[in-house]
């Protein structure tokens, strides 16, 4: 997926949301304005969706160019800390290498990695993001980070430390929650975006006691979690919500959950290392911060999801 990327015209967009003009864009890529024009025109015509509105000179930002802004802002700056930190950590010998499932990856360690960017200089991090469960043994990491069972790898040759369990949240915009769930209707008619890796519905219902009306009837299946959080922001149905990745949108009120319980889930994301391996300074600083900043990220979920009225089941 990364290699069809159209960085050039991300690259062009975010500078246009940024300076919300074309002609600026042009200066600052010093390429002409027709050239910026061209690149943000690809990018929407491979998105199928408009991210700018243009009435003369003024440009706006679309909700979805909105979105796509704030996450390119995040990702450039923490590409531009990290190759900061390559050309300071080949000096060094600071350069730690991190595998990490994608929904992991792309929602809370991109948010939040730039603290650690930030505090140490120092370090560079190669992150390279990989379906869940292909450890790649083949190669040198320092460190994976994927979800599933205690054990699971036990004999991959890798040391495991768990980090945190999540909480499952049924969860949909406002909009669909007043469409779909007014009493008139049963639950289970309600359109459904499923991930097909990670199914826990009828597991749910089961702890929670919830009573769906029925088999579901209408289903949407895709092969990530934050594919069907997309879907999901956009109106287009009911899906389940790992806390690690749905809490800013629970919190900012983008996302509800229309049947106020979360399930604790049964699995854990864990910290993969070699178990013959050598702890460098960076790596050591890296586990600390990864941990300390999961457990407070933790703290925080347990009081937003109280805060919304939402309660969290925990298995027997």
């Amino acid at each position: 997926m990364r290699k069809n990327l159209p960085l050039t015209a991300l690259r062009a967009f975010e500078v246009v949301a940024r300076l919300r003009s074309i002609s600026s864009a042009a200066d600052e890529l010093k390429v002409t304005r027709p050239a910026v024009s061209k690149q943000v025109s690809l990018l929407e015509a491979s998105l199928e969706i408009s991210l700018l509105v243009r009435a003369g000179n003024a440009i706006r930002l679309t909700p979805a160019g909105k979105e796509l802004f704030d996450g390119l802002q995040r990702a450039f700056d923490i590409m531009a800390s990290t190759v900061e930190g390559v050309s300071a950590g080949s000096r060094q010998g600071n350069r730690l290498r991190i595998l990490v499932c994608r929904d992991f990856a792309s929602s809370w360690l991109a948010a939040h990695v730039g603290a650690f960017l930030v505090e140490n200089s120092g370090v560079a991090l190669e992150i390279t993001s990989e379906n869940n469960g292909n450890l790649r043994l083949d190669e040198n990491f320092d460190f994976r980070i994927f979800y599933g069972m205690a054990g699971q790898f036990a004999k991959s040759g890798l040391t495991e430390t768990q980090l945190c369990k999540w909480v499952d949240i049924p969860v949909c915009t406002p909009s669909f929650a007043h469409q779909y769930f007014d009493g008139t209707r049963k639950p289970c008619e309600a359109p459904f975006l499923i991930d097909a890796n990670y199914d826990i519905w009828d597991e749910w219902c089961s702890y929670t006691g919830f009573d769906p009306g029925g088999s579901r009837k209408h289903t949407t299946v895709f092969n990530e979690t934050t594919l069907c959080l997309s879907v999901a922001m956009t109106g287009g149905g009911l899906t389940f919500g790992d806390s690690f990745l749905t809490l800013p949108a629970i919190i900012s009120g983008d996302l509800i959950s229309p049947f106020p319980f979360g399930l604790v889930s049964s699995q854990s994301y864990s910290l993969y290392t070699l178990a013959s391996g050598r702890p460098s300074r960076a790596s050591r600083k890296f586990e600390a911060w990864l941990k300390g900043a999961v457990q407070s990220y933790e703290a925080n979920v347990i009081r937003a999801l109280e805060e919304k009225y939402i309660k969290v089941i925990v298995r027997e």
